[in-house]
């Protein structure tokens, strides 16, 4: 049969497979005369379905044989709708859609998600082509039966156990008892005759370890070639057992194969040769090839050789034994592929393949949508679990209004360029209930390449329509716009599945318009779906949106991938204050050592909530202490609780506080005075006087980050050996997977060479293992990591004003950057050449004063301060300003990345000659 290929003249924004004519309606096929005419059509369709659903959906095309058919009228035909129900036994409704276009008839192909209910089947198959017996007969497995043998297996090698079940010898029973195992041990004394007798009747019959066969036919060969890889496999697959040819299965008498019709060399080289040939799948190391043995034995009729009999004894098999590829088909280079048995296996079983050129379009896993985002190592695991929460807290579906998406990138858009918020008004008008979410590139978004003549992305997400992506071009005449359109299009439709786990029915159209004429180009052709790819209802809207946010957080990098990123590492923050404030109660004092990147201000400020709530106390009775103004002024905004510096804290007299709560510890002196004993005082007070109650015990939790201890002799802090009772948090990394790689790096450089200001003991707190592991299950990926080196303050300044107005013109505010200084007084060296540059580059704002320091943190400017003031606290995108630095002054990096979330550029001075 000819391959079946794509069709290159996409209308639609799918995967479009052209089956060429074909003869439709029950009536019409069957008066077909030409019945493998007919098999061809329906082995087209079927192999096109199934490549299809394994490959993240698309449509099939047939052109109509009959010009008088009427879908409505005609339907497909008994023949093609049994073979749906074949491949699709839990219903094909749930995966197809038809109609009737012209002279065209279109097969709309949902992409495969495994029966939540079943066993998770990873991709869809129409046979599996593994055997096993089953009483006296050789099942092809369904796809779940296949499934469950190859879990078996692949367990079996993983805990090394013996290949097979050793057969131990057989014990004579008594004559009353009969059993399975005695058809196998008359089986075993019958291979071991020399010759056998015409019509001698066997003492055994059929059962899981016999087979019994008689050829009648002329052809002997071929028959045994055609059957042969079914018990072979069977056999193998199961406990091994004995395929006997030349035997009445029925009256069990041996007639065997008379000698003129077979010669028995070559049919014993036949066999062989038809065995050596089946496919097989390890999971064992040994790889050991099928076990087999055959024997032929001759067959005597009144003392004259009248034929033979073959016995092939099989040998039950490590691993698992096919009699072909099975049959299941993906997209592979525009091509309806069959999959080999080995790329078979490693997507039911989703062992990630090495590199290879099987994937299907555009290299898009091959995965299901149910379990596609655990595919991936780089996939943080907690996504999945908070996709619906912050589906709502950013894309809450509501009665109002259309809602406009990110706010700050359309205030942008609609800002620069007067006539789009109107033109998109316009095209939203028939919808009352969604979302509109715009980017300056969602094909840049995704992982495809951005157009220049493209202005903004628009995706429209509402109830009673399908998905439809908006692509505003600034000049009509650009003719890259409708394939950019269709292939972006198209990734985000396959990304929704393979990525976000949607699996109802999903398609995204796109739309070209351009500025100023807000008119569609004249050239598009509209493109038409069923009824059932428009979201129905608020709860199919809700699925959507929460694949998007999978995808949105897991492929994107883009000012909406950075908004959801920050939630999800809030939610992150909010569960590891949950199971750390479980100790609140029996831990009254406690030092808790939190790693770089685990923004334990944000940590400690929810802490405070947790203890004004499990004990009653008002906001006045907690007190927080930090060191610096800034980090100081940042919590007394964000919470209810008394706020100050350890100076003042020093300073004071503090009747009326009963918990403390002591953060960036690892910045305190002992100037002013031993401020630990002052809390400890305050929060355990001792008894004075005879027959005095015990005061109130309260709380005393230190926050530090043992790798960046400044002022180790005089920090104030007792000796790490001393900090007890003690949690160390190893399992809380909320940034980017860049930034985090970056933090990892430096800790592995402190502990190979420890400087003096950190305690030993604190070195074998750090893991790589531990810390990769976390890093895959809460660090998002998408973020920037950018190293330059050897740069003048000019080219510095130049650097930074043309990454800011890249960011502004992607939505980006000023409030979301830091530009942080080795030292205090560097801050004065840059200001002025950063001013210059953002005026020459028209920078966002430029001609305001943009720059303010770490203590209006809480406000709409870009913060220029030092490290050191900027400590505790973080902005989504952070400029490292540093002079060239030496081994000793590396630490610098680690303070750079543990103050950004999902943006970090290191810049770096050229070294200065003397």
């Amino acid at each position: 049969m000819e391959s079946l290929q794509t069709n290159t003249e996409r209308l639609y924004p799918e995967i479009i497979v052209d089956v060429g004519t074909v003869t439709f309606g029950e009536e019409n096929r069957k008066k077909m005369t030409n019945n493998h005419l007919k098999r061809t059509e329906n082995s087209k369709i079927i192999q096109a379905t199934c490549a299809l659903l394994n490959s993240g959906g698309g449509v099939i095309k047939a052109k109509i044989n009959d010009k008088t058919y009427s879908y409505r009228c005609h339907g497909l035909g008994q023949d093609l709708e049994t073979s749906f129900q074949k491949l699709l036994p839990s219903g094909s409704q749930k995966y197809l859609d038809y109609m009737q276009q012209g002279h065209n008839l279109l097969i709309f192909v949902k992409s495969w998600s495994p029966d939540v209910f079943s066993l998770p089947l990873r991709i869809c198959s129409l046979r599996s082509n593994l055997y096993q017996r089953d009483g006296t007969s050789a099942i092809n497995l369904s796809a779940s039966s296949a499934l469950e043998l190859l879990r078996q297996k692949q367990s079996r090698a993983q805990r090394g156990r013996r290949r097979v079940k050793e057969l131990q010898p057989w014990k004579v029973l008594d004559g009353s008892i009969q059993e399975e195992e005695d058809m196998r041990r008359f089986a075993s004394e019958f291979l071991k005759k020399d010759k056998l007798m015409y019509k001698e009747k066997l003492n055994f019959t059929e059962s899981t370890h016999v087979e019994l066969k008689r050829f009648t036919t002329k052809k002997i060969v071929p028959r045994i070639r055609e059957m042969l890889p079914h018990y072979i496999s069977a056999f193998a697959n199961t406990y091994g057992g004995y395929l006997i040819i030349g035997v009445d299965d029925k009256s069990k008498e041996v007639f065997g194969c008379k000698k003129e019709k077979v010669n028995p060399d070559l049919l014993k080289k036949e066999i062989e040769n038809c065995i050596e040939k089946l496919p097989t799948f390890h999971f064992c190391h040994e790889k050991p090839k099928v076990n087999f043995t055959t024997k032929i034995l001759d067959v005597y009729h009144k003392d004259a050789l009248y034929g033979y009999v073959c016995v092939v004894q099989v040998e039950p098999f490590c691993c698992v034994v096919f009699t072909e590829a099975p049959d299941s088909w993906i997209m592979r280079n525009n091509f309806v592929t069959k999959l080999t048995a080995e790329h078979w296996i490693d997507m039911m079983l989703d062992i990630q393949p090495a590199p290879s050129s099987l994937a299907p379009e555009h290299s898009l896993p091959l995965i299901s949508p149910a379990s596609s985002a655990l595919r991936s190592p780089s996939y943080p695991m907690k996504v999945l679990g908070f996709k619906e929460v912050l589906q709502q807290r950013l894309f809450p579906v509501t009665r109002e209004e259309i809602q406009f998406k990110p706010e700050s990138l359309c205030k942008k858009l609609f800002s620069d360029y007067k006539e789009l918020e109107e033109l998109m008004k316009m095209q939203i008008r028939p919808y009352s209930q969604g979302i509109v979410i715009f980017s300056r590139s969602w094909a840049s978004d995704i992982g495809l390449r951005k157009e220049q003549n493209v202005l903004c992305d628009a995706l429209l997400i509402a109830v009673n329509s399908p998905l439809v992506l908006y692509t505003i071009l600034i000049h009509s005449s650009a003719t890259e716009g409708p394939e950019y359109a269709r292939n972006t299009a198209h990734q985000l439709k396959q990304k929704l599945g393979t990525v976000g786990g949607y699996t109802g029915r999903v398609c995204v159209i796109p739309r070209l318009m351009h500025l100023p004429n807000t008119q569609y180009r004249p050239c598009e052709v509209p493109v038409h779906y069923p009824q059932s790819y428009k979201l129905a209802d608020e709860e199919e809207m809700e699925d959507l949106l929460q694949a998007l946010v999978v995808v949105i957080l897991l492929c994107s990098r883009s000012l909406l991938s950075d908004q959801l990123g920050c939630e999800f590492f809030n939610l992150l923050i909010e569960e590891q204050c949950e199971m750390l404030s479980e100790s609140l109660q029996e831990t009254q004092e406690l030092f808790i050592h939190c790693f770089p990147g685990t923004r334990k201000t944000a940590l400690a400020m929810k802490i405070m909530e947790k203890i004004k709530d499990l004990f009653h106390c008002k906001p006045k009775e907690i007190l927080y202490v930090c060191e610096h103004d800034a980090l100081k002024n940042y919590v007394a905004q964000q919470t209810t609780c008394q706020a100050m510096t350890r100076k003042t804290f020093m300073q004071g007299e503090f009747l009326k506080i009963k918990h403390i709560v002591m953060d960036e510890t690892e910045n305190f002196c002992s100037m002013y005075g031993d401020w630990y004993e002052k809390a400890k005082s305050i929060t355990h007070p001792k008894v004075r006087g005879a027959g005095k109650k015990n005061p109130h015990h309260g709380v005393l939790w230190l926050f530090l980050d043992p790798l960046q201890v400044h002022h180790a002799d005089v920090s104030g802090l007792p000796p790490s050996s001393a900090q007890f009772p003690r949690k160390t948090i190893t399992k809380g990394i909320h940034c980017s997977l860049e930034i985090a790689e970056v933090m990892k790096q430096e800790m592995k450089k402190i502990k190979e060479n420890p400087p003096s200001n950190i305690f030993p003991d604190t070195l074998a707190l750090f893991r790589e293992a531990v810390y990769e592991e976390t890093m895959h299950a809460q660090a998002l990926p998408g973020g920037v990591c950018e190293t330059k080196t050897d740069l003048t303050i000019e080219q510095i300044a130049t650097y930074v004003a043309e990454r800011c107005h890249n960011l502004f013109q992607c939505g980006y505010l000023p409030k979301d950057i830091a530009i942080l200084c080795r030292k205090g007084e560097d801050r004065g060296r840059y200001e002025l050449a950063l001013l210059k540059a953002m005026e020459l580059t028209e920078t966002h704002r430029a001609t305001e004063a943009v720059f303010s320091q770490a203590s209006g943190v809480l406000g709409s400017r870009i913060i220029l301060d030092s490290i050191e003031q900027f400590s505790g606290l973080e902005r989504n995108i952070v400029f490292g300003l540093s002079p060239e630095c030496t081994l000793s002054e590396e630490t610098h990096k680690l303070c750079f990345a543990s103050r950004a979330i999902k943006h970090l550029y290191l810049l770096y001075e050229k070294r200065t000659v003397f």
